[in-house]
C-alpha cells in the first residue's frame, strides 16, 4: 500500500512549536510525527477537548470526596482490604461483584 503524504501549513505560538520540537526530539521522533498521530487520535476518536485547567468529571470528584470523608471519619464500608496475592484481590473483586449483582 502506497501512503501518500501532503504538507500542511499550521499557525502555532513560537513557544509551543520549539517545547514540542526539544520533546519531539528527546524522543526520537520528529515532530510531524507528533501532529500526524494528534490528527489520526482526532478522527479516530471523532472529538477534541479543550480545557483552561484540567479538572475531573463533576460525578467522580463528588465520589472521591465521598470516599475520602469515609475514609477520615473510619468508615471504610465499601473499601477493599489489603492483599498479599493478585488471586486474593480477584477472589475479593469477584466476590464483590456477585454480591452485588444479586442486591
Amino acid at each position: 500500500m502506497v501512503v501518500t503524504t501532503t504538507v500542511m501549513n499550521v499557525k502555532v505560538d513560537d513557544g509551543l512549536k520549539r517545547d514540542a520540537q526539544a520533546l519531539a526530539k528527546s524522543l526520537g521522533i520528529p515532530l510531524s510525527a507528533v501532529v500526524s498521530s494528534a490528527l489520526k487520535a482526532f478522527v479516530a476518536a471523532r472529538e477534541v477537548t479543550f480545557c483552561e485547567d484540567e479538572h475531573l468529571n463533576p460525578t467522580v470528584e463528588a465520589e472521591l470526596l465521598r470516599l475520602s470523608a469515609d475514609a477520615g471519619a473510619g468508615r471504610w464500608e465499601g473499601f477493599s482490604p489489603s492483599f498479599t496475592t493478585a488471586a486474593e484481590a480477584a477472589d475479593w473483586l469477584k466476590a464483590a461483584v456477585e454480591s452485588e449483582a444479586d442486591a
